[in-house]
């Protein structure tokens, strides 16, 4: 009994006396209580807490403490190799002679492919090519892109299994009025299945008119048909097949500084012509040029498959030479014109141009070929006729020369009507 109230009363002055201990006294004996009930767990020596590092203080020369970034809230930077460049390669039919100067047969088709892998010429797609601008991926050195326009369903039914063939993504920019209409254009449906095979469906307006003409509209009809024709094909896109579309390409590579307006705010991410230039990482994106096949014209795309025509220029320097028909250069007939004169006087003001070779100078009439042409070296004006009447229809006229090594040209397009009544066939 004396044994048993002596517990008691150690037990109760026990209690009191952890009352009044403090937390930290509390927390240095809480390795000594048993867990398991056995009297040599609750004996076993405990490792001694290190104590605490002083905080350093700044400006008395302490090292800062060193920091280990984790891998998730680490920057992730990317090496852009801002020196590749990039050909555009432009396609419209691949059907053989039957679709006339823009068609290519499908076995040159496929030989111009092997070309590019034979010369070690990466195929990327248009994302890669988009990111690579955005500085948020890198490409090999050199590196092409392929573009198919229009609508045609040759692109599908043809072209597409020898793209497959060689493992190469592409992009297919459509005028959306075309789409549907039957016979050799392509389905919205056939639209959706390139889609999900990872193909770019950009923009080629609505109806593939030329965007520089007004066509006989009043300037606020002719603001609101380009909306439609620019804006509109792109919503249009966006609508059917669900896809955020990035990238526009100017019909015949046709634009002035009014539809550049237009591209902009419609928001694409880059733009294309049909002046084939090498593209550089600092290129304009509203202006990217593209080698476009023409049967009649073999030796352009020879340029883009040897990786060995001109350089764009960045958008800081000055226009390339392609670029300043519309804009700075005076030119009879006027870019964009139409004539009622089927043998026009063709002449240009090449002082825009800078210094050149004028041995190199050269002018050429689209389905007519090189054309003797007179120079006046003190205005530097260029001056030529055709050899013969123009049958009507459209034209262009290109004006090359060379400055050393540096290749430059320029062209301008017009059109030829007859006079009324006249029984001509149409030049196509």
């Amino acid at each position: 009994m004396k044994k048993l109230l002596i517990l008691l009363l150690v037990l109760v002055a026990g209690f009191f006396a952890l009352k009044k201990w403090s937390p930290d006294t509390l927390r240095k004996i809480t390795p000594l209580i048993p867990r398991s009930g056995k009297q040599s767990d609750a004996l076993e020596p405990q490792p001694a807490l290190p104590p605490p590092e002083p905080a350093p203080v700044a400006g008395k020369g302490t090292d800062e403490p060193k920091l280990t970034p984790s891998s998730t809230s680490a920057a992730k930077t990317v090496a852009v190799d801002k020196t590749a460049q990039i050909v555009v390669l432009c396609y419209h039919r691949v059907e053989g002679t039957a679709g006339g100067t823009l068609s290519i047969s499908p076995e040159l088709f496929e030989q111009h492919m092997q070309r590019l892998k034979d010369h070690g010429i990466t195929v990327i797609s248009m994302q890669d090519f988009l990111a690579w601008r955005r500085n948020e991926k890198t490409i090999p050195p050199k590196c092409a892109l392929i573009t198919i326009d229009d609508g045609y369903v040759s692109a599908f039914e043809t072209a597409r299994p020898i793209l497959k063939k060689f493992g190469y993504p592409w992009t297919y920019f459509i005028y959306t009025k075309f789409i549907g209409t039957g016979g050799k254009s392509i389905t919205w449906e056939q639209l959706a299945t390139l889609r999900d095979e990872g193909v770019e469906i950009g923009a080629h307006t609505a109806s593939h008119q030329n965007l520089r003409d007004t066509h006989g509209k009043t300037p606020e009809a002719f603001d609101s048909w380009l909306n439609e024709e620019i804006i509109g094909s792109k919503q249009l896109i966006e609508k059917k097949l669900g896809v955020r579309c990035a990238v526009f390409a100017y019909p015949e590579g046709r634009y002035n500084a009014k539809v550049l307006d237009v591209v902009k705010v419609a928001g694409f991410e880059a733009s294309f012509t049909v002046y084939g230039q090498r593209i550089t990482h600092g290129a304009n994106a509203e202006k990217i040029g593209r080698y476009a096949w023409y049967s009649r014209r073999p030796q352009d795309m020879e340029l883009a498959l040897n990786f060995s025509g001109p350089v764009t220029p960045s958008e800081s320097e000055p226009p390339a030479a392609s670029e300043l028909a519309a804009a700075m250069l005076v030119t009879q007939p006027a870019n964009g014109d139409t004539i009622s004169d089927s043998v026009p006087v063709l002449k240009a003001n090449l002082g825009a141009l800078g210094e050149f070779d004028e041995n190199t100078l050269t002018l050429r009439l689209s389905g007519v070929g090189p054309i003797p042409a007179k120079f006046d070296r003190e205005n530097k004006i260029i001056e030529a006729r055709p050899p013969q009447p123009l049958k009507p229809g459209e034209y262009t006229v290109f004006v090359s020369a060379k400055n050393g090594a540096k290749k430059m040209e320029t062209q301008w397009s017009f059109k030829v009507v007859p006079a009324k009544g006249l029984n001509t066939t149409l030049n196509r």
